[in-house]
């Protein structure tokens, strides 16, 4: 009797613990292993799976999660789970990590090589969306950009392999953009939020369209950019950009045909031709020339005589034959929104290098193409703040444009976009919700938390946030003044015969600010006067004069 009492007591006992057991597992959540990514020395684990699929999986208090044959267990109750939190877990082994759920696409790189400049070398690629969407492929990746290798957080250039040696490529299309085989991871790792290259690069594709769109709907003019977060070799690296890259396939330049050079394309890479500052002598075959670094056609030997001649009209023309022939051999369009772009974001960078210029087609004109837009919105390129508002970005190309104060000619233009773009996208309001989207995405995701865990961030966001949304109300001011044609002080008016003259000044808004009647005084004070923009009437007994004029 005893012998069965106790057998039925230890049984009862078994059947608990196992009950327990089971109820503790059926309450621990099997993660997809490709949607997680753990870091063990960070003590990070990081997931992308569809949350509302998981919390719809826990009916009650999860108490785990377990993938790859390991469980991790909550240490604090969870009521239902969240994106951008950190949660506290306890492995098996009783080692401690913190658990973050990302909306975020994921990208996982390993390679047994080592990651050099060039040449490219053998990795397998993973990449994969909350919905499930996933890319996974060989890979060459090597590190891309200058300077930037120089910092901890590289970026890198990737192209999409079919087999292990590159010798076959192959298209893949990335979080929405182009399909193709040739693609960059911007680490962004100078940008004290990591925002201003991709947000620069949306605010650009708003201002400007391509002028033959009619007949290249696809073509794009410049890159997009999607951020995702980054495993190399099973180690966390943080934030990154998906980018697109600047090439004839992305601007759908004509090709090279019939041993006809047709759609042209050049990148500027250091200061001298580039920014028209003079014009040297070049030699065909040479892959660079004087600050340009030659891309298409890549069918021939670099070939230099077509952007030379355009280089030496603008540094060595006369002014007739310059201002009569210049939108002929330059989108005037694109010159104008360029300026107001470079000159929006003060890309200190970007005058000649930094930027692509490129031609559609024989004897069509050429046009710039933005890149590389980290030093902007007040901080220079190494990330160190720049609080400059008040200055115009030129060179050798815009000096002369900025000269052309003809009735039509390019500084109206330019006052004719400013006031248009200024009343559609160039608002502080558009400028900063752009950022402000970007931004609430990263940090809603926890993403900053992640980036300060891996890398020696010292940026607070939101004063980073609030020192640019200032800069862009000090910024859009003094280009209000700029952009629409200011004079000197004292204003200087023409008077051939020399008549007396009653002169009204009125501000923006058409309030009478001074007048001064029958006057011979040519030299007008305003030296008393704010800084903002203004209207002045100057009337003799023939005509009325009207001028805009800037006070800054």
């Amino acid at each position: 009797m005893f012998f069965f009492r106790y057998s039925f007591y230890k049984f009862n006992l078994i059947f608990f613990f196992l009950l327990l057991n089971l109820l503790a597992k059926s309450n621990v959540l099997e993660v997809d292993p490709e949607m997680c990514g753990i870091d063990h020395e960070h003590k990070l684990i990081l997931i992308n799976q569809d949350l509302q699929e998981i919390n719809n999986l826990f009916q009650h208090n999860p108490q785990g999660i377990a993938f790859k044959n390991t469980t991790y267990y909550f240490l604090k109750p969870i009521q239902a789970l969240e994106i951008g939190i950190p949660y506290l877990m306890e492995a098996q082994d009783k080692k401690k990590y913190t658990l973050y759920f990302t909306s975020l696409p994921v990208i996982h790189i390993t390679t047994e090589n080592e990651i050099a400049d060039e040449p490219r070398v053998l990795a397998d690629f993973r990449l994969t969306e909350s919905n499930k969407n996933s890319v996974i492929s060989k890979i060459g990746i090597e590190y891309r950009g200058k300077w930037s290798q120089s910092l901890a957080k590289k970026p890198f250039r990737i192209e999409f392999w079919e087999d292990n040696n590159g010798l076959i490529t192959k298209n893949v299309s990335l979080l929405g953009m182009r399909s193709d085989d040739d693609w960059n991871l911007q680490a962004m790792y100078n940008e004290p939020l990591r925002l201003r290259s991709k947000t620069n690069n949306e605010i650009w594709l708003k201002i400007y369209s391509l002028y033959y769109s009619y007949l290249e709907p696809a073509a794009i003019n410049g890159v997009r950019m999607e951020y995702a977060e980054l495993f190399l070799n099973n180690q966390y690296r943080g934030i990154y950009c998906v980018s697109e890259r600047v090439d004839r396939k992305q601007l759908k330049l004509k090709k090279y045909k019939s041993e006809k050079v047709k759609g042209e394309l050049y990148k500027g890479v250091l200061w001298g031709a580039s920014t028209y500052d003079y014009c040297i002598n070049y030699v065909n075959g040479n892959e660079t020339w004087s600050g340009f670094k030659y891309k298409y056609p890549s069918e021939i030997a670099p070939f230099w005589n077509n952007i030379h001649s355009f280089v030496y009209f603008v540094v060595n023309s006369s002014d007739e034959d310059f201002y009569s022939q210049y939108s002929s051999r330059f989108n005037t369009e694109n010159s104008v929104d360029y300026f107001i772009f470079l000159n929006l974001l003060r890309a200190l960078d970007n005058t000649g290098r930094n930027l692509y210029v490129a031609k559609y087609d024989t004897d069509q004109p050429y046009f710039y193409v933005p890149w590389d837009l980290d030093g902007t919105f007040g901080i220079y390129f190494d990330g160190t703040k720049l609080n400059i508002t008040d200055d115009l970005l030129l060179n050798g190309f815009y000096k002369r444009l900025w000269e052309d104060t003809t009735e039509n000619g390019w500084r109206m233009k330019l006052e004719k976009r400013w006031e248009n773009l200024r009343n559609e996208i160039i608002t502080h309001e558009n400028i900063t919700k752009m950022f402000k989207t970007n931004y609430e995405y990263l940090q809603q995701n926890g993403a900053y938390e992640r980036e300060e865990l891996i890398w020696p961030y010292k940026a607070k966001p939101e004063e980073e946030f609030e020192y640019l949304s200032q800069w862009v109300t000090k910024r859009l001011e003094y280009l209000d003044i700029a952009f629409n044609k200011p004079l000197s002080i004292p204003y200087m008016y023409e008077d051939s015969e020399n008549n007396k003259v009653n002169i009204h000044l009125f501000n923006i808004k058409g309030i009478l600010i001074k007048t001064i009647l029958n006057t011979k005084i040519k030299n007008l004070p305003l030296d008393d006067l704010e800084k903002g923009i203004y209207i002045l009437h100057i009337q003799d007994d023939k005509k009325t004069e009207v001028k805009k004029i800037g006070i800054q």
